[in-house]
C-alpha cells in the first residue's frame, strides 16, 4: 500500500513561509519533469511519520483536494540547525512509466561470530548505492548480512547483494567491496613487532664479519 500524505496549495511565498511554520505546517515545493513546480504545505506531525518510514527512496502518494494523487518521492529536507525541526521539503513527482535514479541505504544486519570469538572488525566501505528503475520497481533499502563473513579477510561485493533484477545499480563495478572482515588491530600491531628485528641483534648481523675475516 502507498503511503499517503494530505497536501493544500500553498499561497504564502518567501518570508511569509514562516507563517505556515508557526501554524504547525511545513512549506514545500514540488517538481516535476515536464509539469509545473507546486507550491504546497502539509501537516508537520503527518510529514514527520511520513518521512520515518518511507525515506527518501519510498514513493507517497501527495493527496490534493478535488485532484489525482500525485506520485512523489521525497528528494531533500531542510533541518533547522538549533532545534533540528523539519523548515522545508523538497519533492519530485514521477513519471510511473518513465525509469528513475534513487540513493538507496544498505542496512547490514545479522553478526558474525568472528566479531565476538575473534575480535574481527567489520568494515564498512560502502553505505548506499545509487539504482536505476521504473518507479514500481523502486526498493527501499538493501539487507547485507554480516553472518556471511564468516572468515578473516571475506568480503561482500557488489555483485554479492541481493536486488531485483530490474535494478540497476550505478557508479560501481561487480568487484567493488561493501564489507569485508577484517583482522583485529592488536593481531596486526603484533606481526609488525614480530617481524621487526631486535635492535641488538640488527647491530649484531650489521657488525659481523665474514668467516674468513676472523682467522
Amino acid at each position: 500500500m502507498t503511503l499517503q500524505l494530505k497536501a493544500a496549495l500553498r499561497s504564502q511565498l518567501g518570508r511569509d513561509a514562516k507563517k505556515v511554520r508557526v501554524a504547525g505546517m511545513i512549506p514545500a515545493v514540488v517538481y516535476g519533469h515536464k509539469t509545473e513546480n507546486l507550491n504546497l504545505e502539509f501537516s508537520y506531525a503527518d510529514f514527520d511519520k511520513i518521512l520515518k518510514e518511507a525515506g527518501e527512496s519510498t514513493i507517497i502518494d501527495l493527496v490534493l483536494e478535488g485532484k489525482e494523487p500525485i506520485k512523489a518521492l521525497i528528494s531533500e529536507v531542510q533541518i533547522e540547525p538549533t532545534k533540528h525541526r523539519i523548515i522545508h521539503a523538497d519533492l519530485h513527482q514521477v513519471n510511473m512509466k518513465e525509469k528513475i535514479n534513487a540513493n538507496i541505504p544498505i542496512k547490514f544486519i545479522g553478526e558474525s561470530l568472528l566479531v565476538k570469538a575473534e575480535g574481527g572488525v567489520v568494515v564498512h566501505n560502502i553505505s548506499e548505492v545509487e539504482i536505476h528503475c521504473l518507479p514500481a520497481d523502486l526498493i527501499h533499502e538493501i539487507n547485507v548480512d554480516i553472518s556471511t563473513l564468516a572468515e578473516f579477510d571475506s568480503t561482500v561485493k557488489i555483485k554479492d547483494l541481493n536486488v531485483p533484477a530490474k535494478v540497476e545499480i550505478l557508479h560501481h563495478e561487480p568487484e567493488d567491496v561493501v564489507a569485508l572482515m577484517a583482522r583485529p588491530k592488536a593481531v596486526e600491531v603484533e606481526e609488525v613487532v614480530a617481524a621487526a628485528p631486535v635492535e641488538g641483534e640488527a647491530a649484531a648481523v650489521e657488525g659481523a664479519k665474514p668467516e674468513a675475516d676472523k682467522k
